[in-house]
Formats: C-alpha cells, structure tokens, sequence
C-alpha cells in the first residue's frame, strides 16, 4: 500500500456524502421562493461550505 493511498481514500470516503449534502441543499434552493429569509441563508451557507470543501478535496 502507497503512502497517498490512506488520504486518497480518506478523500473518497468524505466526498460520497459531501456530493450528497451539496445536491440537497441545491435542490432545497430550487424552491428558495418557499423558504423564509432565515432558511435560505443558512441552506446558502450549508452549499457555499460544501462547495468549499469539495475543493479542498479536489486540490489536494
């Protein structure tokens, strides 16, 4: 076993539900009309952090 292999799949295990988090906050956002003010920013902040990490996982 490499030694990246450990991270790559630490990588891999965190981006399955990180791609499951960031498409229900996406879909919760189709409807953001619904939504009161308070909702909508905190389901905003839930997509921009899960955007951020996804990154993160991607770069390193």
């Amino acid at each position: 076993m490499g030694a990246a292999e450990p991270i790559n799949r630490l990588k891999h295990d965190l981006a399955n539900p990180l791609s499951a988090l960031l498409a229900e906050a996406q879909l919760l956002l189709l409807n953001e009309s619904r939504l009161d003010p308070e909702t909508l920013t905190s389901i905003r902040e839930i997509e921009a952090l899960a955007i951020r990490m996804r990154t993160l996982l991607r770069d390193t």
